[in-house]
């Protein structure tokens, strides 16, 4: 399910939208060389990182790092070192003594990493007393202090040393940038959340005081403020961005830190900007034509020096981050195509000439910093490939996805006219490559049957698997006392090469989860699926129990068929139990619709996120067909499939989605 259309528009579109976003059509662009490849040179910079925020609830930003000392790029830079995925759409990082910081949006997880080793120190936690996410969005840095705004209207101090919150302090609604200047700080109030629910949007600057830590005074400066800087001259410059993005009514506004009032507003088409001395280069994307800008103006005489600052005819589709190599002064452009593939990063001298260009870094590249010093870490990357033994189940036997709003894109590893086998071939292209999209298993029923290059041994006592999707919490709901998030859960089944010839035929064993002997659990459910006469038509099933329905469309995924293309059969059926509905409509002030899925206790994929220890799996829970319990002292394959048969709303069908399956006791 978890129906989303990728953040396109910066600032708050994505959450304007109740928070919806997905993976859709993740196609190869055409695979460019970098130019002028080789070793590259920047004037006194030794490395750049990349940030890729990825897709709004898929777990896969990611951190590149590329060595101008060795001319290595590492695209999965922190995957490598610290074997786990970066989270949620990251939206932001910054080198701070000797410190990576990266904040994670949906994870609502500061991420703090050793720069010379590349290893996480701390993950801040970024939640609400009750437990809820506070949605960070971008750091700053002041005195061996870490300021954190986040969507719930705060903004956390962070001492760098001992890592630890030590102090909230209030802003405005859904703060969505900030900057230090004049030893105070400045806050950009977008009001996106509660745009969504028909609130309209915030209008103002918060300024905190940094020795109180409290705020002092709001700056109106015009709807939907959100990329804030400081300049030169004590004052402040803000992109303001309407009340609708896409009509892109922007402005950008100068503050003057002495007396907190708006000096200038300059009537400039900008999303997002970048500031040297008394240069900004402001880019632009037009919704309505597709249309992308980047200009040079003069922040000191209001003037555009050059309208458009490219000069040597190279093209960017949609600009997504603007940065200045401190050291240099060239410019780095983030290049985010269409929103669903693999993004470059363009790098640019002052007069708007490419230099050189890093192809397919990450979905949605949005930052990049510098830095004079090389570090040491190695993510071992250039030994993980699909050939090498690798920790991770790398071969798909079987996938085969039921009907979804996703079919037929390539999170159902699908492109035009592809046939059974090339879409099992695609499927087992993105299980070796976690970084570029989930595989989604469609509604009930739908599966993928995987195997691993060797025997994940079986350790009593011991976690043994571990199933990454991308569930998250999103609220601490009343349902049953359960954690509420989007918990889409899979049933897990198991088997060992009994026979020895290398092949999936041998038993099946579910891992019970906590549900198994639950009555609401449906043992020996079916559900069979027809094509519709015309292929944008809800999808209809029935099932054993006599009840039908139909797998609906929505309004995100309008042009797709949801009954399989590469599907012969005018109707397809699936097999196994059925575990109770576990997603609750739970309406909230202008949302009518608030679907809230309530995770099950353990036991199941895309259940709990990545990082709780729900995730993981105890091969010791395998039972056999007649729920007896079988002592199994490892297992080659793994097959899982989506366990519930519900309807959510205008959120569409539940479907588990996969990321990775991981032994966890291998050793490298």
């Amino acid at each position: 399910m978890k129906t989303n259309f990728s953040k396109l528009f910066r600032i708050w579109i994505y959450i304007a939208c109740a928070l919806l976003s997905a993976c859709d059509d993740l196609e190869d662009q055409p695979s460019q060389p970098i130019i002028n490849g080789g070793n590259l040179n920047e004037t006194g910079t030794s490395e750049l990182y990349i940030l890729s925020e990825g897709l709004f609830n898929l777990n896969n930003s990611s951190l590149a790092r590329y060595s101008f000392k060795n001319g290595q790029l590492d695209k999965n830079y922190f995957l490598g070192i610290n074997k786990r995925g970066l989270g949620d759409t990251a939206n932001d990082m910054a080198i701070y003594g000797s410190k990576l910081y990266i904040v994670v949006n949906v994870s609502s997880t500061v991420e703090v990493i050793d720069f010379y080793t590349g290893n996480v120190i701390r993950q801040i936690p970024m939640l609400t007393e009750n437990g809820s996410s506070r949605q960070p969005r971008h750091i700053a840095f002041h005195q061996n202090k870490a300021y954190v705004c986040s969507y719930d209207g705060t903004v956390a101090r962070i001492d760098t040393t001992s890592l630890q919150i030590e102090a909230f302090a209030q802003a405005g609604r859904n703060p969505e940038d900030l900057c230090i200047q004049n030893e105070k700080l400045y806050v950009s109030n977008s009001g996106g959340l509660d745009f969504a629910a028909g609130l309209g949007v915030d209008r103002t600057i918060s300024v905190i005081d940094l020795v109180s830590f409290t705020e002092i005074k709001k700056i109106i400066v015009g709807a939907n403020p959100g990329c804030i800087l400081p300049g030169n001259d004590g004052k402040v410059y803000v992109a303001t961005h309407g009340e609708d993005i896409s009509q892109g009514d922007f402005h950008l506004m100068e503050i003057d830190s002495q007396t907190d009032e708006v000096t200038q507003t300059f009537d400039e088409k900008v999303m997002n900007f970048a500031i040297s001395g008394n240069i900004a280069y402001l880019y632009n994307y037009n919704y309505q034509t597709e249309d992308a800008s980047i200009k040079v103006f003069n922040l000191k005489t209001g003037e555009t020096i050059r309208e458009n600052f490219i000069t040597d005819r190279t093209q960017i589709n949609t600009p997504y981050g603007i940065d200045i190599n401190p050291y240099s002064g060239n410019i780095y452009i983030t290049e985010a195509y269409n929103y669903t593939v693999t993004g470059d990063v363009l790098c640019f001298n002052q007069n708007g000439q490419l230099q050189f260009r890093l192809n397919r870094i990450g979905l949605n590249p949005n930052t990049v910093v510098f830095s004079n010093q090389a570090s040491a870490g190695e993510s071992g990357e250039g030994g993980t490939g699909p050939e090498s033994p690798s920790a991770f189940a790398n071969k798909v036997w079987e996938y085969m996805p039921a009907p979804s709003q996703f079919m037929n894109t390539a999170t159902t590893a699908y492109k035009e006219n592809y046939t059974a086998e090339e879409v099992r071939q695609y499927a087992e292209e993105l299980l070796q490559n976690p970084d570029l999209c989930l595989i989604s298993l469609g509604a009930y029923g739908g599966y993928i049957t995987v195997g691993f290059d060797h025997t994940v041994p079986n350790i009593p006592g011991e976690y043994d698997l571990q199933i990454c999707g991308n569930a998250y919490y999103d609220a601490l709901g009343t349902a049953e006392g359960r954690l509420g998030g989007s918990s889409e859960p899979g049933i897990v089944l198991v088997s060992k090469d009994e026979n020895g010839n290398g092949l999936p035929d041998d038993e099946w064993y579910e891992l019970a989860g906590s549900e198994y002997n639950s009555l609401a659990t449906i043992r020996d459910y079916s559900v069979t699926y027809y094509r519709p006469s015309s292929p944008l038509e809800n999808v209809r099933w029935t099932d054993n129990q006599g009840n039908e329905g139909y797998v609906y469309r929505n309004d995100f995924y309008t042009k797709n068929s949801y009954y399989p293309q590469w599907i012969e059969e005018d109707q397809i059926t699936f097999w196994g139990s059925r575990l109770k509905d576990n997603a609750v409509n739970e309406p909230q002030e202008g949302m009518p619709e608030h679907w809230v899925g309530y995770c099950y206790a353990w036991g199941y994929a895309d259940n709990h996120p990545n990082t709780a220890e729900q995730s993981k799996l105890n091969i010791d829970w395998a039972v056999d067909k007649n729920g007896m319990p079988v002592a199994l002292d490892g297992i080659d394959f793994v097959r899982i499939y989506t366990a519930v048969n519900q309807n959510c709303g205008w959120m569409g069908e539940s479907s588990t989605e996969i990321q990775s399956i991981k032994d966890l006791h291998y050793e490298e």
